[in-house]
């Protein structure tokens, strides 16, 4: 029998392709660092998860809007989980020092941190410098082969940067939601990264804006990883979080998206748990 965590454990915690290694990211001896409250007249939850300081964020941007049904049961009946992680360069971590500071083995180290007990795997499908499309031929292979219960779907910056028609981006973005929901399995989108040298703001904001649309007309829970990254980019003691070349993100990028989508997961899980 497959084994993991039953829910009612949640409350407690308070409030690869690239590279089939999982390092451990070791937990800072200190208490947590204090995370940012969010703003003023916002009714959503703090944030949760061991976010360092240098890249919490108000919980209204953490927070995932849809469910996680079938990771909820898998865990309420003491089943592990298989995660997908696919999409380009920001999956297959390029920017950071190492394989194992990509988002995918650090997302997986901070679920098993914030979910004691359970049984999860992350496989790590990125390739950069895809385009959605291209990303959905793969995934639909990774899928059958696989046999994920989660699927992680970053995409949307290629797409904007080679002037890939919005109109087809999310047709493309409807096809890939409806294989994977109609095969019984969470889907999680990831919306782009921000970056500052971006050559058209307006464009590149339509695709973000797409992927909303879309994930709100299928229920999957979005990563807002655009507004989450102008948040931290907004900062007045901003820790940088761009490699050199200035658009892929570098360690300390990669370690709070893992930390920050963790804690989302997390945090939506705990909601399903204790019902309506």
């Amino acid at each position: 029998m497959r084994r993991a965590l039953l829910l009612s454990g949640l409350a407690a915690f308070g409030l690869a392709r690239l590279s089939r290694a999982q390092t451990a990211i070791p937990a800072p001896t200190p208490a947590p660092a204090p995370l940012l409250p969010a703003s003023p007249g916002s009714t959503a939850p703090p944030p949760v998860g061991n976010v360092p300081d240098t890249c919490a964020v108000p919980g209204e941007l953490q927070r995932l809007q849809f469910a996680l049904p079938r990771m909820a049961a898998l865990l309420r009946d003491k089943e592990p989980v298989r995660i997908l992680a696919i999409g380009s360069s920001s999956t297959a971590g390029v920017g950071a020092s190492v394989a194992a500071h990509a988002y995918p083995p650090r997302l997986r180290d901070a679920l098993v941190r914030l979910l004691p007990g359970a049984e999860i795997t992350v496989r790590n499908d990125g390739i950069g410098g895809e385009v959605a499309s291209t990303t959905l031929v793969r995934m639909r292979k990774s899928v059958e082969d696989w046999k994920p219960d989660v699927v992680l779907w970053q995409l949307g910056t290629n797409d904007a940067m080679r002037h890939i028609s919005a109109e087809a981006f999310s047709a493309t973005l409807r096809e890939g939601a409806d294989f994977v929901l109609g095969r019984g399995l969470d889907l999680l989108l990831i919306d782009p990264q921000f970056f500052p040298g971006v050559s058209d703001e307006d464009l590149y904001r339509d695709f973000v804006q797409g992927i909303e649309r879309v994930a709100a007309e299928k229920r999957v829970p979005l990563m807002r990883r655009y507004a989450i990254m102008r948040f931290w980019d907004a900062l007045p003691d901003k820790v940088p979080m761009l490699s050199p070349d200035g658009f892929h993100m570098n360690d300390l990028g990669y370690l709070c998206m893992a930390e920050t989508l963790a804690g989302g997961m997390a945090q939506r899980l705990a909601r399903s748990a204790a019902g309506p």
